[in-house]
């Protein structure tokens, strides 16, 4: 809970920013066309994307190495596009703050789960859930990681009924990553299992 929690367009920019952080050598709009493609696997728009690419851009806030051109029906022209990173320095040091901010707000609120022992069993699961983020093979995956910890602790701590393919747009996500997530995984899937097909009521 917390103020230090990072709000929507915070969340939006550290997903952008860390998937491009990671490629160098590759600043065009191929890259941006990615960014789009993976922005939709966590339910952001390309205007979304676009939207904040334009703000960070050189000419804005000076988070980003390029100058970008947006047309919301045509797409995007680039320019200042003979750069090898797609970070300002005042970028990369914006995206490390957000992470942290986003890393403290996710172990502050997992710290705040201890008034009742049946959430307390589950903390300790989350904690190593997120503690698997050094073993994801992207950027997008990490960020992704965070995302799935924060709604999977909802799940278990929010005292309202389970729906159907809450978790949907883990799928992906979970399809390539089950190897390294299955362990801490296994226990928290058997607890939302019991509530789901058991239809237990919520008290602590």
């Amino acid at each position: 809970m917390g103020c230090s929690q990072l709000n929507s367009q915070n969340k939006k920019r550290e997903f952008i920013l860390s998937y491009l952080e990671t490629q160098l050598n590759q600043v065009n709009l191929k890259t941006i066309r990615q960014l789009i493609e993976f922005g939709k696997n966590n339910d952001y728009s390309a205007p979304e994307i676009l939207h904040e690419l334009l703000k960070m851009d050189q000419k804005h806030e000076a988070i980003l190495t390029v100058t970008l051109d947006v047309d919301f029906v045509d797409g995007v022209n680039l320019f200042n596009n003979n750069a090898d990173r797609w970070l300002t320095p005042k970028g990369s040091k914006f995206l490390q703050a957000l992470k942290v901010q986003e890393s403290k707000s996710i172990h502050a609120d997992l710290g705040q789960r201890t008034q009742h022992s049946s959430d307390t069993a589950y903390d300790g699961y989350l904690t190593q859930l997120i503690a698997c983020k050094c073993k994801m093979q992207t950027e997008t995956d990490k960020v992704t990681l965070q995302e799935f910890t924060i709604d999977l602790r909802h799940l278990l701590t929010d005292n309202k009924k389970l729906e159907e393919g809450a978790l949907n747009k883990f799928e992906p996500f979970m399809e390539r990553n089950y190897r390294d997530l299955s362990t801490p995984m296994t226990p928290i899937l058997v607890e939302l299992a019991r509530r789901f097909l058991f239809k237990m009521t919520y008290d602590a």
